[in-house]
């Protein structure tokens, strides 16, 4: 988070000034701003329509496909933004839809725990980890624990990812012994802790 650090009472003060500005009407007004999901067809069917005629030259019909691309990447831009941004809050928003034809048979199955999490590190000798995929799982936390991993109370977490090979462990106390596992996550479903991987200190 961009204000881990700020102390409390400047916290208190920056925050009231965002209380001050967020206004019900400013809420309001951001909220006129994101695309609907009927704007975003008519956007949509505008640009699928318009790749015709910027295909056959015609110059009015090139620039009305130019001009309908950019409204529809306008649109879009602010759709992953505004999920990107609430990804902090429920980090399956920032996961791609799927449709109906895409669900894998494996969707209904439980979520198992990986059993291969393991440490490496680039040739800059920074580490990451790396897991085999879990069928079904559609994203990964990854805990972390610098005093006795047995304590429940000491593990945080440390990142979400939709990945399994090269997830870089940033953010962690490097001069500490770090202990890391994951579980898959699918919706609000959680799979089984993977095996405990150990960072020493450097």
């Amino acid at each position: 988070m961009p204000h881990n650090n700020v102390p409390h009472p400047e916290m208190v003060a920056m925050s009231e000034e965002v209380r001050q500005a967020y206004t019900p009407q400013v809420r309001d007004y951001l909220v006129s701003l994101f695309p609907t999901s009927e704007s975003y067809d008519v956007l949509h069917n505008r640009f699928e329509r318009s790749i015709t005629g910027f295909y056959k030259g015609d110059p009015e019909k090139v620039k009305e496909c130019e001009e309908a691309r950019r409204e529809l990447e306008l649109a879009m831009s602010v759709i992953m933004a505004i999920r990107k941004a609430v990804s902090v809050i429920d980090p399956t928003v920032y996961e791609k839809p799927e449709g109906p034809h895409q669900k894998s048979s494996t969707a209904g199955s439980a979520l198992a725990a990986a059993k291969d999490l393991r440490i490496l590190y680039d040739r800059n000798g920074q580490p990451y980890c790396s897991f085999t995929k879990m069928p079904g799982s559609k994203g990964h936390e990854i805990w972390f624990c610098t005093g006795e991993p047995g304590v429940e109370a000491n593990w945080s977490l440390l990142m979400w990812s939709t990945t399994c090979q090269k997830m870089y462990l940033r953010g962690l106390n490097r001069t500490l012994t770090n202990y890391l596992k994951l579980r898959c996550k699918r919706g609000n479903e959680l799979g089984p802790w993977s095996n405990m991987v150990i960072l020493p200190p450097v």
